[in-house]
């Protein structure tokens, strides 16, 4: 049967017109597609933004007519971003009424308490992993510790990678090598510096992300553009000139601790910029990319441990662990490895320390995140994530004897003050500051 040009056309607007229709008058079937963002550092409100074409790596490989559709259905959402997550706000759905309700009212009630409770226990769960990390570096090369850490993450969050869209595996790939720089990073680190000054110094991500903005998508950012940015870089900017030379040392008390702690918020804050960015474009994707970026991270370790393990380049990359060429030595390769080490009954506290950060503290909490952040305002979620530093300085002491300097304690708040003053309004500021702006 043949149809007329003319009418099947009308045909499929009918369709079209229907199927809006029944998307409109269901929401809560959406509802699954607006929940996860993954990966955004500065935690502001923030409209959804397109791949940077000067970055080919973050080149959208949508069609221009998905693109289209993309741009109509989402350019009045925001994004919630909070440390390394971002999540499309959570709208609770009334089926009997097809009506959104109203966000939970201040109080002790479940619906307020439960996800800014949730949040704040990711933070403390998240200032773990520093004092463990220098637990488990000074019983095992910090290569076998980070190798453990991670694919015990990977093996978590598997069922996630699974389901990671082929469009995005490149992108995701490279943003996980990135993270896997600041994990390495951070491991290397804590081998030879304190916990709590590891954790304060990647903080630095306050600066990362706005440096990247100007140089990738040449964003403005002068001062009337984004006082709360300036006032964090500032004041995170003194912090680390307190932390690093405020004791009786000086600049010679700077070592290159502090530079691999400074180049784990390059590898943290880069990660962030660019899942932001894919994110952005695929927002049910934030467990398979968190699952790929663990994934890579247990690749690059991987690599580094049988490297160190074999005494390449003379046990350089050891960084300082007194156990070299550990993959060659028959009596302790099985204990540092897996799954040898969590028979060894002289390594219990170290395969538990690897089993907390691995399964609870890194793949447990991204999860934990993209529930909580939902139903949160990114100010609330970004005070609650920026106590990590503390959290992990009260861990420190706690777990490993370490102590705070006066300096440190200076420097340490000023850079978690900076954190909090990303989340500030800067329609507020500029109102405040009395800044001239023009959009």
């Amino acid at each position: 049967m043949k149809i007329h040009n003319s009418n099947l056309c009308l045909l499929l607007q009918l369709a079209l017109t229907l199927r809006n229709a029944q998307a409109f008058q269901h929401p809560s079937s959406n509802l699954l597609a607006r929940r996860s963002l993954s990966f955004g550092a500065i935690s502001q409100r923030q409209p959804k933004v397109s791949f940077a074409p000067s970055f080919p790596a973050l080149r959208s490989t949508s069609t221009d007519e998905e693109k289209a559709t993309t741009a109509t259905a989402e350019d009045d959402l925001d994004v919630i971003c909070a440390r390394g997550v971002c999540v499309l706000p959570d709208d609770e759905f009334d089926e009997d009424t097809n009506e959104i309700l109203p966000p939970s009212q201040p109080g002790l009630n479940f619906g307020y308490v439960w996800p800014r409770g949730l949040l704040l226990i990711c933070s403390v769960l998240y200032g773990t992993n520093f004092p463990l990390g220098k637990l488990m570096n000074d019983a095992l090369p910090p290569s076998a510790a980070t190798s453990v850490r991670m694919l015990l993450a990977t093996i978590a969050l598997s069922p996630f990678l699974f389901k990671l869209k082929p469009q995005l595996r490149g992108t995701a790939a490279l943003c996980g090598t990135f993270t896997a720089l600041g994990y390495v990073s951070q491991s290397i680190a804590l081998v030879d510096t304190p916990a709590a000054t590891v954790s304060f110094l990647g903080a630095l991500v306050v600066l990362v992300c706005p440096a990247l903005a100007v140089l990738v998508d040449k964003q403005r950012m002068g001062f009337a553009d984004a006082p709360q940015t300036w006032i964090a870089a500032i004041t995170c900017l003194l912090g680390v000139g307190v932390l690093e030379l405020g004791g009786d040392g000086g600049l010679g008390d700077v070592g290159w601790g502090d530079v691999w702690s400074i180049l784990q918020a390059i590898g943290f804050g880069t990660s962030f910029f660019i899942t932001e960015r894919m994110m952005a474009k695929e927002p049910d994707q934030a467990l398979p990319i968190t699952a790929m970026q663990c994934g890579m991270s247990a690749i690059v370790a991987g690599v580094w441990a049988g490297l160190d393990g074999t005494g390449f380049m003379d046990g350089a990359l050891a960084f300082g662990s007194p156990h070299g060429a550990w993959l060659l030595d028959e009596s302790v390769k099985s204990s540092f490895t897996l799954p040898g080490l969590f028979f060894d009954n002289a390594f219990r506290n170290v395969a538990l320390a690897a089993a907390f950060t691995g399964f609870i503290t890194t793949a447990g909490n991204r999860v934990g995140e993209t529930l909580a952040l939902g139903k949160l305002s990114s100010s609330e979620a970004s005070v609650l994530l920026a106590t990590e530093p503390l959290w992990a300085a009260v861990f420190a002491n706690v777990l490993i004897g370490e102590q705070l300097s006066l300096w440190d304690g200076v420097g340490g708040a000023l850079i978690v003050a900076a954190c909090v003053a990303t989340s500030i309004d800067p329609v507020w500021l500029r109102e405040k500051l009395q800044l001239k702006y023009e959009e």
